[in-house]
């Protein structure tokens, strides 16, 4: 009885801990495609066939994000630079698949992921 008591304290410890957010500068890369938020949310729009229109918006302010290989999820990101869009960095990557180094940071609920480094991916 105390061996099952301790051994569903060790699990629970562990869960406990694994669905901790992670901690302020956790350097952390993911690999996704850069996409343009608003037409990926609104009409599932990605890939080389939707570049171009994901620059435009992206030159209009959209912003852009990553769609996470293996998760499909979407990752929002933000400049490390205050008052920068990440756009600025992403734009010429849109609608292909990159490499981004940062850490997140977390609020309220919310969660960014800021930008260090983004590289083409193999």
């Amino acid at each position: 009885m105390k061996r099952r008591l301790s051994l569903g304290l060790v699990i629970a410890a562990a869960l406990a801990v694994a669905a901790l957010p992670l901690r302020a500068g956790e350097k952390v890369t993911v690999t996704g495609e850069v996409i343009d938020s608003a037409c990926y949310i609104k009409m599932g729009a990605k890939g080389e066939g939707h570049r171009e229109c994901a620059q435009k918006c992206a030159d209009a302010g959209i912003p852009l994000a990553l769609l996470e290989d293996g998760t499909n999820k979407v990752v929002w990101v933000a400049s490390k630079a205050d008052a920068e869009s990440p756009n600025k960095e992403l734009r010429a990557h849109a609608a292909r698949k990159v490499t981004v180094t940062g850490e997140y940071a977390e609020r309220g609920g919310a969660r960014i992921l800021v930008v260090e480094s983004v590289k083409a991916a193999a």
